[in-house]
């Protein structure tokens, strides 16, 4: 195994919850591309990107994340991709990130809306 492979024991392994909206994926020295987020835990994120990333990419993500019913926190965050397969249905590429670096705050705010 290429050491810039994830192994699929390190994806997610939290609880996931739908999250439907715009957010931006930015690769070292690339203009940021916009995607959409699928659904979040506290370890990663779903998106459906216009490109394919290779598995092992680090990455930047930036989403919103509803924290009340009327207010929104601009989550940023870096990631590992974990898998990407492109999906007709969504056009475009289903992958996968799994954050690599959160702050307590952050990773509060994820856990918070997992679960309720």
């Amino acid at each position: 195994m290429a050491s810039e492979e994830v192994r699929p024991d390190e994806r997610r392994l939290h609880t996931r919850r739908s999250l439907r909206g715009a957010s931006h994926l930015q690769f070292a020295s690339h203009p940021a591309v916009e995607t959409r987020t699928v659904d979040v835990s506290a370890s990663g994120l779903g998106i459906i990107a216009p490109i394919n990333p290779s598995t092992g990419m680090a990455c930047n993500i930036r989403f919103l994340l509803p924290v009340e019913p009327e207010r929104n926190v601009t989550i940023s965050a870096t990631a590992l991709v974990t898998h990407s397969v492109f999906t007709q249905a969504e056009r475009g590429f289903k992958v996968g990130l799994m954050f690599t670096d959160l702050s307590p705050q952050t990773l509060g705010l994820l856990m918070r809306y997992v679960n309720r």
